[in-house]
């Protein structure tokens, strides 16, 4: 088993990006745990956003909820869930998700294949993404709501009462503690993801943007780099996205 993790290991190391750099946040131990899981559970993260996931989860304000927009096969669910059990903290998570994707048909065809439609890619990744989270995070279940991240913060800031993936009845609203936002990276989407998020986080609250590095062609870097040159928030690190905690 130790020469399978030791392989696991040197796999998930060849995936990774390799512009990532060294961050303020600090490089956390690897976490055996997650490796088993990064083989099973699909899904692109690397080990820049964990470490920046666990300096939020660490240094975070206590008890508020941790959202994440956009959830994709669950990976980074598992993840969060993972470093809140690690550190102790009772803070419940919410998700967004519609399970919707660039270039999707439904009804038609997935590519060239004679039997496989968009309809069923979709139905496979919600239903992966909801095995995924009873099977890894069975005690920490989080709220997934299955909307956009439009529909979820109007359903937020109105103390809306939904049901989640899970068939759990749940009220939405409060202060957040931390948000991942993984949802749309246009500019337009991804500015007022940010700017919902800004409206219900805490003070010392963290937002990590995911594919907002530098390097990357998405447009949500253009406004981490906005709100670097700002005065709100404090950046934190590019490891190699940005990690921002509100002042």
């Amino acid at each position: 088993m130790r020469g399978l993790v030791a392989s696991g290991l040197r796999y998930l190391a060849n995936r990774i990006d390799p512009k990532l750099g060294h961050n303020n946040a600090g490089k956390q131990q690897t976490n055996e745990f997650l490796t088993w899981v990064r083989f099973a559970v699909p899904g692109m993260l690397g080990q820049g956003n964990v470490d920046a996931m666990e300096y939020a989860v660490a240094n975070m304000p206590p008890g508020k909820p941790v959202l994440e927009i956009g959830s994709f096969c669950g990976l980074s669910t598992v993840v969060l869930s993972s470093l809140l059990d690690k550190h102790s903290k009772n803070n419940p998570i919410f998700t967004c998700d519609k399970w919707e994707f660039e270039g999707q048909q439904l009804g038609a065809p997935l590519g060239d294949s004679p039997s496989v439609t968009h309809d069923a890619y979709q139905a496979y990744v919600k239903s992966t993404f909801i095995r995924s989270m009873q099977t890894f995070t069975a005690n920490r279940l989080p709220y997934t709501i299955e909307c956009l991240s439009d529909e979820f913060f109007l359903g937020w800031f109105n103390h809306q009462k939904v049901v989640d993936v899970f068939d759990r009845p749940v009220t939405l609203g409060g202060e957040i503690s931390f948000c991942y936002i993984d949802g749309n990276h246009t500019y337009e989407f991804a500015k007022r993801d940010f700017e919902n998020t800004d409206k219900a986080l805490v003070s010392g609250g963290f937002i990590l943007f995911d594919d907002s590095a530098d390097f990357s062609h998405w447009e949500v870097n253009q406004l981490t780099r906005e709100i670097a040159s700002g005065h709100q928030y404090k950046l934190v690190s590019r490891n190699p996205n940005y990690l921002f905690r509100k002042l």
